[in-house]
């Protein structure tokens, strides 16, 4: 069956115009290579020869054209509200509640869509999305035949926009931060970007980024990315602030990060924002879940960039006055605001991202009003809409509603063709058609990447890790089995049920990673450790641990589950009442479960230090540590400089 006009991934209407926001350009056009690019660099479009019909040429131009550019009007009236209310903007900002009625309205359509993936196993559906992903073949190329460093969609992603909006980088001497940026894939797809578009001796780039401190243990597993394999060889460019939390929602910490900047970098033309929260179990609600750090992410930008810089954030629906509000300060205080999807974005989800060009720093109704959108950094609770619904244009306010319902027909679009596609899944994987058609796509989709953006190889001694053997793996992945209706249906359930269902979690995750314990059955290798050497260290002081929310010492899925379980226990179970420490000579057992009385951070100290105050007291010749989880660094560094006595 061959898709048609009605299961096609992008709308028909309406039209890519330019006089209404819409824009239909194809992005900046590919530099024909010299020969030495060609035959060193360059990867060479594959000899395709595919029956291309007109539907299939249009499919990849759309999927490369999901934009919507504001047009501003002339005469002046986008204006802060500071300004056109004739009041200080500490009197209006933040002071009224409201929805617009049309933007509910579309809201509610693409949540009805969204419902219909309810009942579908969320295991079995990933997998049917992305191989009917025509941009799957994108990532693949990258990796395999580029060799890009450290690729993952957003490598793919801010490299698209890179070169989709050149004006984001305007030269080689370039400073950059990058928010919310774990694992560092935005980063390693800037490095090629910009030793491959300038002149390598030309290019003189610096650095920094900030994320959620996988290094830091009360940070929750779910609200950041673990891997460090990337950051653990550039840590010296990441920021973490004075509390060593990574977290932007504080303006004691935007304040410390604005300070590094300054003396490590001097100006900031780029910052990127690439942080987002697992909203897959609340859809119809991503925008209140993602609304506090989306309005960090801004303002800490505002605060830090420099003047006519640059700013990329990642958002998801922008239905909210909340999202309508952000938008309008952004357009207030950039010259063009883009809203673009990446043709590797995935076509059923929300995503979008914000391009900004062109910082005016130096707008006189911000300055008022920054210092109070900074202090609503300093508390958890939802925010208001920044402006009043009076202050803003109904100019804006339309084309706004226009770019919601451009991307909305998008999603639905793609949502309802995956549903049809999903349901007569075994007549068109049989249907020899579909399976050559599928296969074009992804050609084309490829060949349109290479072309519009130049890409080239990029020489070894270029890439951030040059010499460093770092390999990647993904941080944590939710492991969901069934579909959203069963889980909702088992919240429902009795306590005795809901055991049941973690315990049948858990030995499957057993199972899972069982083949990667049995390595530890074997016996261990000859490292060929010298403990006797110095260690150099660095201290840290931070903000203190309440609980123990992660760690890099336990596997992540694990760490999770502990979570789940401490729901039905009265003591965690991660602290058995047999965690001790023992001298067997001399008769002494240190009892973790007898320093358990304030918050995690005094107890583990206060137990290590009952452990040392014995050590020095007693010299035993003999220590043994039975049940105790070794979690922290603390921890850790303890019982390293202890196997050097």
């Amino acid at each position: 069956m061959d898709i048609n006009n009605e299961t096609r991934l992008a709308p028909q209407e309406p039209p890519l115009r330019n006089d209404g926001g819409l824009v239909a350009d194809v992005g900046p056009q590919s530099k024909s290579p010299s020969t030495e690019d060609s035959s060193n660099n360059h990867y060479p479009h594959p000899q395709r020869r595919y029956n291309i019909d007109s539907s299939l040429q249009d499919d990849v131009k759309e999927m490369f054209n999901k934009c919507f550019t504001y047009q501003k009007a002339k005469d002046g009236t986008w204006s802060l509200p500071s300004a056109a209310a004739g009041v200080d903007g500490a009197g209006v900002l933040f002071s009224e509640y409201y929805q617009l009625d049309s933007l509910q309205q579309l809201k509610i359509k693409l949540n009805d869509v969204k419902s219909k993936l309810n009942n579908y196993d969320t295991e079995e559906w990933a997998l049917h999305t992305r191989k009917k992903d025509p941009a799957a073949e994108i990532l693949w190329r990258l990796k395999s035949e580029i060799k890009a460093e450290f690729v993952t969609g957003g490598w793919s992603k801010l490299f698209e926009c890179l070169n989709r909006f050149p004006l984001l980088v305007k030269g080689a001497h370039l400073n950059s931060l990058h928010l919310c940026e774990a694992p560092g894939s935005f980063i390693a797809a800037l490095n090629h970007y910009m030793f491959t578009q300038y002149d390598k001796s030309e290019v003189k780039w610096q650095w920094l980024a900030t994320t959620l401190n996988p290094y830091y243990e009360g940070n929750p597993v779910k609200k950041m990315i673990m891997d460090d394999r990337f950051m653990l060889y550039t840590l010296d460019n990441w920021l973490f602030h004075q509390d060593f939390t990574g977290n932007i929602i504080s303006s004691e910490n935007v304040e410390d990060m604005k300070q590094q900047c300054e003396q490590r970098l001097g100006e900031v033309h780029l910052i990127t924002a690439d942080g987002t929260i697992d909203c897959s179990e609340a859809l119809d609600c991503q925008e209140e879940k993602t609304d506090l750090l989306y309005f960090a992410e801004i303002v800490t930008a505002l605060e830090i960039l420099a003047e006519g810089g640059c700013f990329v954030v990642k958002m998801l629906t922008l239905f909210e006055a909340t999202s309508l509000c952000k938008l309008y300060l952004l357009n207030c205080v950039f010259k063009e605001v883009h809203i673009y999807k990446p043709c590797n974005s995935r076509h059923g989800n929300s995503e979008v991202y914000i391009v900004c060009i062109d910082y005016a720093k130096n707008n006189e109704d911000l300055k008022k009003i920054l210092p109070e959108l900074l202090e609503k950094l300093n508390g958890d609770n939802a925010l208001l809409p920044l402006f009043p619904k009076a202050s803003l244009p109904k100019t804006f306010v339309m084309q706004h509603e226009k770019m919601c319902r451009f991307f909305v027909n998008f999603q639905t679009r793609a949502i309802e063709s995956n549903i049809h596609s999903f349901e007569i899944k075994d007549i068109m994987e049989a249907n020899k058609a579909n399976k050559t058609r599928a296969h074009a796509l992804r050609g084309l989709m490829w060949d349109e990447y290479l072309k519009r953006y130049n890409v080239h190889k990029l020489p070894e001694e270029f890439k951030i890790l040059y010499k460093n053997n770092a390999t990647f793996v993904n941080g944590y992945i939710p492991i969901r089995h069934g579909s959203y209706s069963e889980r909702e249906m088992q919240k429902g359930t009795t306590v005795e049920k809901q055991k049941l269902q973690l315990r049948k979690q858990l030995n499957d995750l057993y199972k899972s990673l069982r083949e990667s314990w049995q390595s530890f059955d074997e016996e261990p290798a000859d490292l060929d450790l010298d403990l006797k050497q110095p260690i150099p260290i660095t201290l840290y002081r931070g903000k203190p641990l309440e609980t123990l929310d992660s760690s890099l010492f336990a596997n992540v899925h694990l760490f999770v589950m502990r979570g789940k379980l401490n729901e039905f226990q009265a003591s965690d179970v991660l602290w058995p009442d047999n965690a001790q420490i023992i001298f067997p000579k001399e008769n002494i057992t240190l009892k973790y479960s007898e320093f358990m009385q304030t918050n995690f951070s005094q107890d583990q100290e206060n137990f290590f230090k009952s452990l040392l105050e014995n050590l020095l007291k007693h010299k035993p010749s003999v220590v043994k540590i039975q049940n105790m989880p070794i979690l922290t660094h603390y921890a850790a560094s303890i019982l390293r400089y202890l196997s050097t006595a």
